[in-house]
């Protein structure tokens, strides 16, 4: 295994267009999805008996390992969203189940020698269970990103986790808040202050910020006709990154591939879009997303032209 990913599968009920119907979904989904375009990638989740068993097809089919996915007695994690006419999603409600149970012990043993690991967002005090069973047990990367919602309880302690892991991810409104700022600059400066490795602040379709050994670099992210659904693309994002940087082990680069991927990521419904990439090389990546945009800039002229 190259990469593995740690944290929830969910099973959504999605409200879209008049019609409902049950979505795999959860952080370390979209991260394993991704990860899987360039690697060889598996992941660790707790997930109840309500899990569909056509869910492990999903996996499977994608290219990702289900070795690591317990099934346990009990409800899975769910989220319940609705899509408004924009398609815009709104979460109207959610349930954690069984994958408040995940636990370090759940990381297949053969999972062990992956060269990295990315532990999506979870509870502060879970993740660092989970940084120091990998630290202790291998010699792997390890990756972390989180949620706004973990902010007011586990705002220390993620401050702390910065220093920890070799890569940090968030999105820029996030960095504003876990670092009480009011603007990216100011966010960037505090973020420069604190003990870091890799950390990367990402901009939906602006791109990213890069932060390494206190020096800042931008990596744009590239044109999309339009955006269809924006769920999971931090974590599709977080996941790219992990599996290019083992590629390159240079952050601009892994930034510049992770930008391409969150953008697929939206221009489909769910991870749709990411389910059929799959990449012997990232030059091959790289020459895939230059053929995309030659044709996504041929039509945005071509309309253009139209209009005036």
């Amino acid at each position: 295994m190259d990469v593995v990913t740690v944290g929830h599968a969910s099973v959504d009920l999605v409200r879209a267009g008049g019609g409902e119907r049950l979505q795999l979904g959860g952080a370390a989904i979209y991260s394993a999805l991704a990860a899987k375009i360039f690697s060889r990638a598996g992941i660790v989740t707790r997930v109840g008996r309500d899990f569909p068993r056509e869910f492990y097809s999903v996996l499977r089919s994608a290219g990702v390992d289900v070795a690591g996915v317990k099934q346990v007695h009990g409800k899975s994690t769910s989220f319940e969203i609705e899509y408004d006419g924009a398609g815009q999603a709104h979460y109207k409600s959610y349930r954690l189940g069984v994958g408040v149970y995940l636990r370090p012990g759940d990381i297949p043993e053969r999972y062990l020698t992956a060269r990295a690991f990315h532990i999506a967002p979870m509870a502060a005090s879970k993740q660092r269970s989970f940084l120091e069973h990998v630290r202790e047990h291998t010699y792997a990367l390890v990756s972390l990103n989180t949620h706004v919602a973990y902010f007011q309880r586990y705002r220390r302690e993620l401050l702390r986790l910065i220093g920890e892991v070799d890569i940090f991810t968030i999105n820029d409104d996030e960095a504003m808040r876990l670092t009480c700022t009011r603007s990216l600059e100011h966010a960037l400066n505090a973020l420069k202050k604190l003990k870091h490795n890799i950390v990367v602040v990402t901009m939906g379709v602006y791109g990213s910020m890069i932060l390494e050994g206190g020096e800042v670099s931008f990596s744009p992210s590239v044109i999309q006709r339009r955006i269809v659904d924006l769920t999971g693309c931090g974590d599709a994002f977080a996941g790219a990154f992990l599996a290019s940087y083992l590629r390159t082990e240079n952050a601009v680069k892994a930034a510049n591939i992770a930008n391409s991927v969150a953008a697929i990521n939206a221009s489909d419904w769910y991870f749709r879009a990411l389910a059929r990439l799959r990449f012997q090389s990232l030059e091959a990546f790289q020459e895939f997303v230059v053929a995309r945009q030659r044709r996504l800039s041929k039509n945005q002229r071509s309309l253009e032209h139209f209009i005036t």
